[in-house]
């Protein structure tokens, strides 16, 4: 059996409340019966002054006499049904005792004494007896307590009242925003359309909705991914195999001989396609080299300077002035020594290839202070202001004058980025038509990486 988060949060307030509510009950009552047993004490004390007063005037008009006066304490007593003990001025003889024996035995019993002051003399101490557990005996008191036992039942009903509806509005306040994700979710999976939840509600929550917003946004992004990949395999796929199946039609058909040019035009087409698939796998693992990297120390002069050295003899070649200049200080970071150069070789080649000859290319490493910084300058044709932000996309070629032959695919530039980024870094390009570009690579370096190179910097000092 399951229970809605909503239902779960009511239940937990709402025993919550219901403590607290009683809790409050009982101190409320507490209070309310300090309160009436003050006013029991009260009323006593105001009681005892009554009979005090309606005895010293009684006395007082029928003279002094002991024998008369025990008459009237007696039916004072009776009048006022305050049961009394009446002593002499040196409280040592009981002249008149009307308590009960067994009220001395109770706890709850309240006492009042004063003085009988006859003709400016005291003539005795008279004590007044009260059971303050009993209210029935003044309607007074009686009239309280009902008007406690109202309060206490009200009380506890508005108490009971407010923590059901407290429940029900804090577990739908604390839950709307949890339900609505939810529901929101669930449409993801039924209708499949992808659209971001608003984040909101407790920090927990919005911890939740944003993680989901994240897959969200990373699931489309990987949709968009594989959409372009199959229209970029299926533009790319379809000049090679078309030529490659038009020229076996027309062998098929006699129109042309099977000769070795023949063979040799259908073998360079095969070989363009196994170029791009072989260029496609790389893209493709560039672009999940994130969880794939074998992060190491590198110094990454010494990378560069191998790959710098394997393009020489290109360069020579190509009739290139190729030069490196290198940092100095080293330069030791955390990285994969394989992508780096990947990286390098792909950047470097791409200046080479539009670098004419006669041209120059210079390749070098700046010691920044939380990263390392990698340039290659080239004197090639450049590349058109509207055309540096498409530089890094897929079989995107800025000179569009070259065949797909002599000018690749263009995943090369796709392919640095993907592994830069996968090392959380920065690439980037500067470039004016016609008199060259400069390309940048920023990777971070770790702070211990930092610190190691600083020690090495100053030793070498």
């Amino acid at each position: 059996m399951t229970i809605s988060t909503r239902t779960w949060l009511f239940l937990v307030i709402l025993c919550l409340t219901v403590v607290a509510s009683i809790g409050s009950y009982v101190a409320l009552t507490q209070i309310w019966s300090k309160q009436l047993s003050v006013f029991k004490q009260k009323y006593a004390a105001e009681q005892s002054q009554h009979l005090l007063y309606s005895l010293r005037e009684r006395m007082q008009q029928n003279g002094t006499d002991r024998s008369d006066s025990i008459g009237i304490f007696e039916e004072a007593s009776r009048h006022f049904a305050i049961p009394i003990q009446y002593v002499d001025a040196d409280r040592e003889t009981v002249i008149l005792d009307l308590l009960d024996p067994v009220w001395l035995k109770r706890t709850d019993l309240f006492t009042v004494e004063a003085p009988l002051v006859l003709n400016g003399k005291i003539d005795g101490y008279l004590t007044s007896y009260f059971d303050t557990s009993d209210g029935t005996y003044s309607p007074a008191i009686r009239q309280f307590e009902e008007q406690i036992q109202r309060r206490s039942r009200f009380a506890i009903t508005m108490l009971l009242c407010a923590a059901f509806a407290v429940s029900v509005f804090a577990s739908w306040r604390w839950s709307r925003s949890l339900s609505t994700s939810s529901g929101m979710a669930e449409s993801i999976v039924t209708s499949n359309q992808l659209s971001p939840i608003p984040v909101r509600g407790t920090t927990e929550t919005r911890v939740l909705i944003t993680t989901i917003n994240h897959l969200i946004d990373r699931f489309e992004r990987h949709e968009s991914w594989r959409n372009q990949l199959m229209q970029d395999l299926t533009h790319e796929l379809r000049t090679p195999l078309t030529a490659v199946l038009s020229q076996l039609d027309a062998i098929i058909d006699g129109i042309y001989p099977l000769t070795a040019d023949q063979i040799q035009r259908i073998l360079v087409d095969i070989e363009r396609l196994y170029r791009l698939v072989e260029d496609m796998e790389k893209l493709s693992e560039a672009e999940g080299a994130q969880f794939e990297l074998n992060k190491q120390e590198v110094n990454l002069s010494r990378v560069v300077q191998g790959i710098y050295e394997g393009f020489l003899f290109l360069t020579r070649e190509k009739n290139i002035r190729f030069e490196y200049v290198p940092s100095k200080t080293p330069c030791y970071l955390q990285a994969d020594p394989d992508r780096v150069a990947q990286i390098l070789s792909n950047v470097m080649y791409n200046a080479i290839k539009y670098t004419p000859s006669g041209g120059k290319i210079e390749v070098g490493v700046v010691h920044e202070e939380d990263s390392m910084l990698v340039y290659c300058k080239d004197t090639g044709m450049g590349i058109p202001e509207e055309d540096l932000g498409r530089i890094f996309d897929r079989f995107y070629r800025a000179d569009k004058s070259r065949s797909r032959d002599s000018g690749g695919l263009g995943v090369g530039l796709s392919i640095a980025k993907a592994l830069v980024e996968a090392h959380q870094g920065k690439i980037w390009a500067e470039s004016k038509l016609g008199k060259g570009s400069v390309f940048w690579i920023r990777l971070p370096v770790q702070q211990s990486f930092q610190m190691d190179s600083s020690r090495q910097a100053l030793s070498a000092g």
